[in-house]
């Protein structure tokens, strides 16, 4: 383990809050993602507005910490969320007062256990994959440099393969197929959109949280 990113052998803080905010922000997404929302007359899932936090909090992980340290985390949310949507089937399997109508809690959640499993998927896979091309372009075997270049080199590939996983598992047979298409092509639009836009304030936030993590 890396003896640089631990105190007195254990993960420094700054690492704990920005493992913690990342792990509470997937939870987040997968609850989101049971609402449908409309962006420029095109439905995508609400889930997709934590990415702009996930998506830098990622950077982060895996630029500042390397890529043992992503992987932690990432286990850890794709674990998290697996016990998250056991939790909610246990709770819609357990019977409830006569006066209690539990239609607005089904509503709300009982599609979270499909959710969560389009979302381990797409997750192991295009997050994985994201992170293991971004780990080798910063590695020796290449003479490619600079972060915001293999910021959005490993996103092309992890974005697509997420987004197309995630969609087809949670959404099919719920939604109309002609939707579906358009709905993975708008998340990938909107997600390499905003890490265009947002590459200038990730790559500082990383450079920042070097610095601070050299100082401590």
């Amino acid at each position: 383990m890396d003896n640089r990113n631990q105190f007195n052998g254990q993960p420094k803080p700054l690492l704990v809050y920005i493992v913690g905010i990342y792990i509470a922000s997937l939870l987040i997404a997968n609850i989101l993602a049971n609402q449908m929302i409309v962006v420029i007359n095109w439905t995508a899932s609400a889930g997709i507005l934590t990415f702009p936090i996930t998506y830098i909090l990622a950077s982060i992980l895996a630029e500042v910490y390397g890529y043992q340290w992503a992987r932690r985390a990432a286990w850890s949310a794709l674990a998290l969320n697996a016990l998250m949507a056991g939790l909610i089937w246990l709770t819609l399997m357990l019977p409830n007062p006569i006066w209690f109508d539990d239609i607005y809690f089904l509503n709300a959640v009982g599609n979270s256990w499909r959710i969560v499993l389009a979302s381990l998927s797409a997750f192991t896979i295009g997050k994985f994959a994201n992170d293991r091309l971004f780990s080798y372009l910063k590695g020796d075997r290449t003479n490619l440099e600079g972060f915001k270049f293999r910021a959005m080199a490993s996103s092309v590939l992890g974005h697509t393969l997420d987004s197309s996983i995630f969609t087809i598992i949670a959404f099919s047979f719920i939604i109309d197929w002609h939707i579906l298409p358009s709905m993975i092509i708008v998340s990938i639009a909107l997600k390499w959109g905003y890490e265009w836009l947002a590459l200038p304030i990730t790559a500082l936030l990383v450079k920042k949280v070097k610095e601070y993590e050299a100082k401590v």
